[in-house]
């Protein structure tokens, strides 16, 4: 048992001078001027690890383990770099002026950027539930609060009660490192959601199908949206839901012209996306 308390002690002490010298490392080159690669920034007061990853040409949001949850180029934080959330963008062709867009979830505040920039008179409301997240976003994915950007650090469960204004788009998009809440993503939560709609306006929901609980996710919405559809990003990743609040509407040939007129606006390529759009019967 000493013997063991022994070696146990040794590398512990061998770990703590390893962490050491790779501090000291990168403190000489930051002094140097020098660009760092790899953990950059971390906040480990919640339940999960915060962390900002420096790759690059980019920055990447985790939550403590591999999964990158928000990506943005260091020389242009506006572009949406993830599949998700650029398919996320198939909602401006079902609401192609949003004045007024709730976010449950920040990330890296991507979405929310690329909003702000592409529609001058936007508002925009986020409920984020950890202020590391915050931190994060504002100091390295260029997200910023002003005038048409306001955060709410909250519980969106509870945030959502307080609210009294209506919106024409609702993103969907809060993970922790493995899944959703589950308190998000139930039958009272996304009824809320609905409530917090304009009549015609959408609730746009970002779904892990390796969770296994996608079907399960669609049953839900399909109690509380008439309309409904899906938008896969990748083979085996995520899926988007787009749930239209009040009666029947049929997505038809008229969305290719809109696409193309989308594609040039935002430069992203909606034409191809829209193949991926389909109807949830």
């Amino acid at each position: 048992m000493k013997q063991w308390n022994f070696l146990r002690e040794q590398w512990s002490r061998m770990i703590q001078q390893m962490f050491s010298a790779e501090e000291a490392v990168m403190d000489r080159l930051a002094s140097q001027g020098r660009e760092i690669f790899g953990l950059v920034w971390e906040n480990t007061e919640g339940p999960s690890p915060i962390q900002v990853w420096r790759k690059k040409d980019r920055f990447e949001m985790r939550f403590g383990n591999r999964v990158v949850q928000s990506s943005c180029l260091r020389s242009d934080p506006n572009q949406l770099l993830l599949s998700y959330t650029r398919h996320m963008m198939l909602c401006l062709l079902l609401v192609p002026e949003p004045r007024k867009v709730l976010h449950i979830g920040l990330g890296g505040g991507t979405i929310a950027n690329f909003l702000h920039r592409l529609f001058p008179e936007v508002e925009q409301t986020v409920i984020e539930i950890n202020e590391a997240v915050l931190e994060a976003a504002c100091q390295f994915f260029g997200f910023e609060e002003d005038s048409r950007r306001k955060v709410i650090i909250a519980d969106a469960a509870e945030g959502i009660l307080d609210l009294d204004e209506n919106f024409d788009l609702i993103f969907l998009d809060a993970y922790g490192p493995a899944s959703a809440p589950e308190k998000l993503i139930s039958i009272p939560f996304i009824t809320r959601l609905s409530e917090l709609l304009v009549p015609g306006g959408w609730a746009v929901g970002n779904f892990w199908t390796m969770n296994g609980d996608f079907e399960e996710q669609c049953s839900r919405w399909k109690k509380i949206y008439p309309t409904l559809y899906q938008a896969r990003t990748r083979p085996t990743a995520n899926k988007i839901i787009f749930g239209r609040k009040h009666g029947k509407a049929s997505l038809n040939g008229s969305l290719k012209d809109r696409a193309r007129f989308l594609q040039k606006k935002t430069g992203l390529d909606m034409l191809k996306m829209l193949v991926n759009l389909e109807k949830i019967d």
